[in-house]
């Protein structure tokens, strides 16, 4: 926490450089420029993504637990709102919750859960790179070699994860130890780190039984990070200043990029990474003023993060979940996992 606090203080105090003009006025101006309208649609969007989860978790469960997508959809609200509004105390709280709900084991449920972020790097990692690459808006902005280098490197890092997938599925143990002897030179714990995710992430693969499980599951990936950029595009579209209006959607793609690098730099409620950094991207790369980056910033936070936090406490009181015992409970339960597997 305390190294997470000293990055962002720097990133604070590099952007608080960049905003030595800033004007309050201004800021407070384009405020009054939002169509909420096209806020509303980026939030249904988002909550779109939410549901398109749920469906994506029940092709996960199809050969231990078979789950309506409606069965699994509160606890993707839940859980994402205890991430919100507890950090990484909330991180574990889906599997649990869908755990608890279909009555099988929290272990078989972390090992979807590792699963389910392969697949949602493959999909972010894919749209990212095909737009850096093949965008002409991309190519007429500043460093635009840059993002092309970034692109193929988004590609790269695609074909590498699909290429761990397969391997991961055909011979789990012996790529695991692979991998715990590479990152082993660091530390006997890093390369005992590395083989326990790994294991866990060939036993969640073994859900994926057939070809169509296969395809249903990348489906609902890619509709999920599809809907998210179109997200970012009613967002930044919703101001009706110019230089944000006529931000070519290819180029909110950028933000969505950098939001991601920035959320591993996150506090609960408050954030910090994801907004300093699509601020500093709109600011740096898109040549927008620091008013105008400011206010977008923000507002992609609440409509693109914390906007699920209604939702998910609606479904935690119908479903009688108490956000912070369910949170320490999972924490307790992964905590419980990671010293038997010590043994």
């Amino acid at each position: 926490m305390s190294a997470v606090l000293l990055i962002l203080a720097l990133l604070a105090w590099l952007q608080f450089r960049m905003f030595r003009s800033f004007q309050w006025s201004v800021l407070a101006r384009v405020f009054d420029s939002i169509s909420w309208l096209r806020v509303l649609v980026a939030v249904a969007l988002i909550y779109g993504a939410y549901a398109t989860r749920a469906f994506r978790w029940s092709v996960f469960l199809r050969p231990v637990s078979p789950a309506k997508p409606s069965a699994l959809m509160p606890s993707q609200f839940i859980g994402f709102t205890a991430v919100a509004v507890l950090g990484r105390l909330g991180e574990f709280v889906r599997p649990y919750l869908v755990a608890r709900r279909q009555q099988i084991t929290f272990t078989s449920q972390i090992a979807v859960y590792a699963v389910e972020r392969v697949f949602d790097l493959f999909a972010a990692a894919t749209i990212i790179a095909c737009t850096l690459t093949f965008s002409h808006s991309v190519r007429l902005l500043p460093y635009s070699q840059d993002f092309r280098r970034a692109g193929y490197l988004a590609m790269l890092a695609a074909v590498l994860l699909g290429a761990l997938a397969v391997a991961a599925r055909l011979a789990g143990a012996r790529v695991a130890a692979f991998f715990a002897r590479i990152f082993g030179w660091i530390s006997p714990a890093a390369g005992h780190h590395a083989q326990e995710k790994i294991l866990a992430f060939s036993h969640g693969l073994d859900t994926i039984q057939s070809a169509s499980s296969l395809l249903a599951a990348l489906f609902w990936s890619f509709a999920t990070w599809g809907m998210i950029a179109l997200a970012y595009v009613q967002v930044v579209h919703a101001f009706r200043l110019p230089e944000l209006a006529s931000i070519p959607a290819a180029q909110t793609i950028i933000l969505m990029m950098y939001s991601m690098f920035g959320s591993v730099l996150q506090l609960p409620v408050v954030g910090g990474g994801s907004q300093l950094a699509t601020i500093h991207a709109m600011i740096s790369v898109l040549g927008i003023g620091p008013e105008a980056a400011t206010a977008c910033g923000l507002l992609l936070y609440l409509a693109t993060f914390l906007s699920v936090i209604p939702a998910g406490l609606f479904f935690a009181r119908l479903e009688h979940v108490s956000l912070r015992s369910v949170a320490q409970s999972s924490e307790n339960e992964e905590h419980v996992l990671e010293e038997a597997n010590a043994l």
